[in-house]
C-alpha cells in the first residue's frame, strides 16, 4: 500500500462496510441521476461540491490498511476535491450511459474521495449524475446529498448542522444492549453459528470455474409510470392494506417465475433502512448499509391478485417486527475474522434469490428553486462483484412512480430483464384498470 498522509483516523470499518469494500479493487457503487432545467455553471457546480465535501466526512475520507484485520477510515492530510466531469448534453438518454459508467467507476479507496459527479448541460438541460462507493452511503444518504447539494447549488445554506465524526457503532447500539449479557451471549452463539455456516461453505464453493462477471456487461433498464396512474396505484394498495413495496414485490416473484420458469428462486431480498429501527441513526445522517427482508410467493390459489399481496404482507408485517437492529449489529461485528469466507460465498457461491428489490419511497424534493427547477429524480441504480447482481429501484418524485434495473448479461439477459419489467408494468396497468372501471360503476 502507497504511503499516506493521515491527517485524522476516523474510526475502523464496520463489518458490512468491510463485506461491501473488499480489497478495494472491485467497484461497488451507487448512483443517482437527476434532471434539471435551467444551465448549471461549471464554476457555480464546483463551488456547490467544495461546500458538499467540506460539510460531510464520507465524502472526503479514504481507508487506510484495507487488506488488514482492521482497515479504517480517515481524513488525508491533503484532501482531494470532488471530481466533476462536464459533457455536452446530446439526448434524453445520455444519463443513462454515465449511470453505468458512473456504477462500473473504480475508486481509489485508499487516497479518495469515493465520490463522483458528471454533468451533462447545454442552455436549457442539465443532468446530474452523481456516483458513490457504497461504504460511504446507501439511498436514503444518496437522497440527503442531493437535497444538499441542490441547497449549496441555488446560493443558499443548509439548515442541517454539520456532523463532525463518524458514526461509530457505540453511538448506535445504547450502553444497556451492548452491556447486556444475555445479548452478549446471544449475539456470540449467532455469531458463531454464522461462521460455521461460512466455513461449510467456503468448503464446498469453488472458484476455479466461475470466473466473477464482466461489468462492461452490466445494464440499466428505466421505465417510469404517469401521474394519474401512480396516484391509483398507491390508492388501491392502501385499499387493499397492501404497502407499495410489498404489492410490487408479489409482481416481481410472479414475473420471476413467468420468465425464469423452473430456474427462478422465488425469492426476493429487500433492504429495510436501518435508520426507521434505529433511531441514533437519524434522518440527515449518512449510512452505508440497512437489514433485509425476504419476500416468497406461497401460490394460495386466490382467483384476484389482492387476497394474495394482504397474505404476503402479513408476512412482512411479521418479518419487520421480528428485526432487532442492534442484536444484527453486534452479531456482525463478531465475524470480521469470517469476513474472506463471507466474501468467497458472496461472490462465488450458489445464488439463493432472484434479485433485490427497495422501495425508497416518495423523494422529498422541492421542484422549484431560484435559478433552476428539478424536472425529475431517476431512481438510484447500485450494483456490485458478488454473483447476483440483479437489483430492482423504484421511487416517487413528482406523484411518478419511477423504476430502474440493473443487472449484468453474464447472469440474467437482458431480454429477460425486459421481459421482467414489462409484465410488472402491463400487470399493474391492468390493477390500474380495474380499478378505475369499478370506481367508474360506483359513481
Amino acid at each position: 500500500m502507497p504511503d499516506i498522509n493521515v491527517y485524522r483516523k476516523e474510526r475502523p470499518l464496520l463489518f458490512l462496510e468491510r463485506t461491501l469494500v473488499g480489497d478495494g479493487t472491485e467497484p461497488f457503487n451507487g448512483v443517482f441521476a437527476i434532471r434539471l432545467k435551467g444551465k448549471i455553471e461549471h464554476e457555480s457546480l464546483a463551488a456547490a461540491l467544495a461546500k458538499l465535501q467540506a460539510k460531510y466526512l464520507q465524502l472526503q475520507m479514504a481507508i487506510a490498511e484495507i487488506t488488514s484485520p482492521k482497515p479504517y477510515f480517515f481524513i488525508p492530510d491533503t484532501i482531494s476535491p470532488i471530481p466533476l466531469t462536464v459533457k455536452e448534453w446530446q439526448h434524453a438518454n445520455q444519463w443513462q450511459e454515465e449511470a453505468l459508467a458512473g456504477l462500473r467507476l473504480k475508486f481509489d479507496v485508499v487516497k479518495g474521495p469515493m465520490f463522483h459527479v458528471s454533468c451533462l448541460s447545454n442552455h436549457v438541460t442539465s443532468d446530474l449524475i452523481l456516483s458513490f462507493h457504497h461504504c460511504i452511503c446507501d439511498g436514503g444518504g444518496g437522497v440527503l446529498l442531493i437535497r444538499e447539494l441542490l441547497t449549496f447549488l441555488d446560493g443558499k445554506e443548509s439548515n442541517i448542522d454539520k456532523q463532525n465524526r463518524l458514526l461509530r457503532i457505540d453511538d448506535i447500539i445504547p450502553i444497556e444492549v451492548r452491556k447486556s449479557k444475555i445479548n452478549q451471549v446471544k449475539t456470540s452463539c449467532l455469531s458463531g453459528l454464522l461462521k460455521t455456516a461460512l466455513s461449510i461453505s467456503a468448503i464446498f464453493t469453488s472458484t476455479k470455474n466461475s470466473g466473477t462477471l464482466t461489468r462492461s456487461r452490466d445494464y440499466l433498464l428505466h421505465s417510469k409510470l404517469d401521474r394519474e396512474s401512480t396516484s391509483i396505484w398507491v390508492s388501491i394498495c392502501k385499499k387493499h392494506g397492501v404497502t407499495v413495496n410489498t404489492a410490487i414485490g408479489l409482481l416481481l416473484l410472479k414475473a420471476y417465475e413467468k420468465v425464469a420458469g423452473p430456474e427462478s428462486k422465488n425469492k426476493i431480498s429487500c433492504p429495510v433502512d436501518i435508520r426507521k429501527l434505529a433511531k441514533q441513526i437519524r434522518e440527515n445522517q449518512l449510512f452505508s448499509f440497512g437489514m433485509v427482508l425476504t419476500l416468497t410467493n406461497k401460490k394460495a390459489n386466490h382467483k384476484s391478485f389482492w387476497p394474495e399481496a394482504q397474505i404476503l404482507q402479513t408476512v412482512v408485517d411479521k418479518q419487520i417486527k421480528a428485526l432487532k437492529p442492534y442484536e444484527f449489529l453486534m452479531t456482525f461485528e463478531k465475524l470480521h475474522s469470517a469476513l474472506p469466507r463471507m466474501i468467497k460465498m458472496l461472490t462465488y457461491g450458489k445464488v439463493g434469490n432472484d434479485l433485490m428489490f427497495s422501495n425508497i419511497g416518495r423523494i422529498p424534493l422541492e421542484n422549484e428553486y431560484q435559478n433552476f427547477s428539478l424536472e425529475t429524480v431517476f431512481s438510484p441504480m447500485v450494483i456490485g462483484p458478488f454473483a447476483n447482481p440483479s437489483t430492482i429501484i423504484c421511487s416517487t418524485f413528482n406523484d411518478e412512480l419511477d423504476f430502474s434495473f440493473v443487472s449484468n448479461e453474464g447472469f440474467l439477459p437482458q431480454e429477460k430483464a425486459k421481459s421482467i419489467i414489462e409484465f410488472v408494468r402491463n400487470e399493474m396497468i391492468l390493477l390500474i384498470t380495474s380499478a378505475k372501471k369499478n370506481h367508474d360503476n360506483t359513481t
